[in-house]
């Protein structure tokens, strides 16, 4: 794999919301001020980046940002303190090409750095209404398993939660 990671920039916007588009319906859709938001109270925003062709984003919060939806304040209802991975999309033509992984590899490394963060579980949500079953192999993959579920009656998830260390980031 020949992408980089490397932190997110405002001039990565455009890019960022065709990936999440291209992702829907395994993401929610945002528009653009969504998106400067969150990447604004995030604790990390990545983008995985090729030849100058943006291929992934992963975005970040911890709890306290002041964000509105059902899955963060389950998150902060159940766990208190937390790391949440809100939205990890690849563009198509970068499924199946570890880059995912990557970008998850990266955050754990720049958290594991920081002492702040020590002890902390890394958690999310994937989609089982409509179903997700990629993204639920996926995550397993990287260490993550199940705490909880909600019905939102539009939509269902299965929230997820993984320690910083100790699990195949890297490889697997």
């Amino acid at each position: 794999m020949s992408a980089i990671i490397r932190p997110y920039v405002p001039e990565d916007a455009r890019a960022v919301l065709a990936v999440n588009e291209a992702s829907l319906p395994a993401v929610n859709s945002i528009d653009t001020s969504e998106l400067d938001d969150l990447a604004r109270q995030s604790v990390a925003t990545l983008v995985a980046v090729e030849k100058d062709t943006l291929l992934g984003v992963l975005i970040c919060l911890d709890q306290t940002a002041r964000y509105d939806s059902r899955n963060f304040a389950w998150l902060k209802e159940n766990l208190g303190e937390f790391l949440y991975v809100d939205r990890i999309a690849l563009a198509p033509e970068a499924r199946g090409r570890a880059l995912g992984q990557a970008l998850y590899g990266h955050l754990i490394d720049l958290f594991a750095r920081n002492s702040e963060y020590a002890g902390l579980p890394l958690a999310c949500e994937v989609n089982t209404r409509p179903a997700n079953p990629g993204s639920l192999r996926f995550h397993a993959r990287l260490g993550f398993r199940e705490i909880g579920t909600a019905d939102h009656g539009d939509k269902a998830v299965v929230y997820l939660a993984r320690p910083l260390a100790g699990t195949p980031a890297q490889g697997s």
